[in-house]
């Protein structure tokens, strides 16, 4: 993490601080029992949310995990003053940081005080618009609505501005990505967002045992959730497999599908896609070549010798084959499906099968259609070694507006992207070669 990150979590942190020491305290110390009984019974049900979450890749090397810990949290700020949510807001964190998730201290910093700072900013939005801390009775349902857009917000922006700064990225595409398409992640929140207030109408009605009852639905939307991931999951590892399978065909594409995946699902993430777009992208990418397993290209692609003008317009068809068979699968969109199918149109409309040309060809398309030619030129060849960082930003340039999208190489280049792929592939190649494996991608 370079040292303006550094400087970033430091005065969240301290933006924390002075909101921590702004609280008048002295009410807390002088709650009734009962009040203290109900504060550590949202802390339980946080931690246990925590505990709960689902962990699942996002990317080489990367996972993230999904928690409905922020229930408990909004619970909070319209059942108890302001300093009480705060209050257990920064103990989740700190607890959660501690012995759960294990987080780093920089981390553990980061989290805390930025959670303290969207449970304040929600309290803050919910008592300007009418709302006030009742215990769970007479909830100002529209005050709600803007605490909770409030949160989503806050917290969106500041992990947003974080990661932005870490990467060198444009901070307003990182936070679009975060909000989704059309605040469509935010949505998702506030869809969910009502367990909070059935939460806080049980606590009023049944005080702690209501909140007792909270801890069934948890687990049922826990075990749904990670029955879903794993499931996922699995069709994923079998696809790796069958890829895996075609490519050994020819040493020269071993590991190359993967490769593209990985470099599409980058490129995509930097152009702002949403998370859902940016996994249809990484698997059209790794789905690309797939047409490949038709045994109709097996004796071409193991020809030692240059082809004839027959076998490229043979080899050319695999496209059309790979979408064919995607479509006679059930598990797969149209958006994957049409970006295997037109990975091979260029942006001039001299490409493969159907020579479209501009926005006509799909967006995951267009990203793959880089993403190929990138694994290509930063892999080695029988007739020229792996180009440079510096030599394939140049060639892309050059082919910016006939092979590529211009709008697509602008982003990459001015962001930096090919850094960071040119070390997916070279740690994939290498890793290849460890093993004993050709790794040269057509």
């Amino acid at each position: 993490m370079n040292y303006r990150a550094y400087a970033y979590v430091a005065l969240i942190t301290l933006m924390a601080v002075a909101i921590i020491a702004a609280q008048p305290w002295i009410e807390f110390f002088t709650w009734p029992t009962r009040d203290y009984l109900g504060i550590a019974s949202f802390v339980f049900l946080g931690l246990l949310a925590e505990a709960l979450a689902i962990n699942f890749t996002v990317g080489p090397n990367r996972t993230a995990h999904s928690s409905i810990g922020f229930l408990p949290l909004l619970a909070c700020a319209i059942i108890f003053p302001a300093f009480a949510a705060i209050f257990v807001a920064a103990t989740i964190e700190i607890v959660a940081g501690l012995f759960i998730r294990k987080r780093s201290l920089w981390v553990l910093f980061f989290n805390t005080a930025q959670g303290v700072v969207s449970v304040a900013t929600c309290a803050l939005v919910y008592s300007a618009l009418g709302g006030e801390p009742s215990g769970g009775a007479n909830i100002h349902l529209a005050a709600f609505v803007g605490l909770a857009i409030a949160f989503f917000l806050s917290n969106g922006i500041l992990v947003g501005l974080l990661y932005a700064i870490r990467q060198n990225t444009n901070p307003i595409l990182v936070i679009r990505t975060i909000v989704g398409p059309r605040g469509g992640n935010i949505l998702y929140g506030l869809l969910a967002s009502p367990v909070a207030i059935f939460a806080a109408i049980l606590y009023d009605r049944l005080y702690v045992g209501g909140l007792a009852l909270m801890i069934l639905p948890l687990l049922l939307v826990r075990y749904s959730y990670l029955s879903k991931v794993q499931l996922e999951q699995v069709n994923r590892d079998l696809l790796k497999v069958l890829i895996k399978a075609i490519e050994t065909r020819d040493p020269y594409t071993s590991g190359h599908s993967l490769r593209v995946s990985n470099i599409a699902r980058v490129i995509a993430e930097d152009i702002g896609l949403s998370r859902r777009k940016v996994e249809e992208v990484e698997t059209a990418g790794l789905l690309h070549d797939i047409g490949k397993i038709d045994m109709i290209y097996a004796a071409i692609i193991q020809k030692p010798s240059g082809l004839t003008e027959d076998e490229k317009q043979v080899i050319k068809t695999h496209a059309v084959k790979g979408a064919e068979l995607l479509r006679s699968l059930t598990s797969f969109g149209d958006s994957v499906i049409s970006g295997v199918l037109h990975h091979h149109e260029r942006y001039d409309g001299k490409g493969y099968p159907d020579g479209l040309s501009g926005k006509e060809i799909p967006l995951t398309s267009r990203i793959i259609m880089l993403s190929d030619s990138i694994d290509a030129m930063l892999s080695d060849r029988p007739y020229r070694p792996a180009l440079s960082v510096e030599e394939v930003e140049a060639e892309i340039l050059r082919c910016s507006g006939t092979q590529f999208d211009p709008d697509i190489v602008r982003v990459i280049v001015e962001r930096g992207t090919l850094g960071r792929v040119c070390a997916l592939v070279r740690d994939d190649i290498a890793a290849a070669h460890d093993h004993g494996m050709m790794t040269i991608p057509s």
